[in-house]
């Protein structure tokens, strides 16, 4: 099974790449992607969930497919969000 980064729920490892962030002692984070944490700290700590669903939403967009499949992905991402544990409280 798939997993997702638990800040902003992108693929870790999609289609082979690895997209992981990295711990305090360099290794790689089974939890988070290197968007999202670096050397063992999120790169922006203080982010809301608000500003996490656009710039979800805007990197959706800038991705590859059809505009069709894009628009789905943008409407449904503040659920699938709310999911990851970062924001569930």
């Amino acid at each position: 099974m798939e997993k997702f980064c638990q800040s902003c729920a992108m693929p870790l490892m999609p289609k082979g790449q690895d997209f992981r962030g990295n711990n305090a002692d360099a290794s790689k984070s089974d939890t988070y992607c290197y968007l999202c944490y670096l050397n063992g700290q999120f790169t922006e700590p203080n982010i809301t969930f608000e500003e996490m669903v656009a710039k979800g939403q805007k990197g959706i967009e800038a991705s590859p497919g059809n505009a069709i499949s894009k628009w789905l992905m943008k409407k449904s991402y503040p659920m699938i969000l709310k999911k990851v544990s970062r924001w569930q409280s």
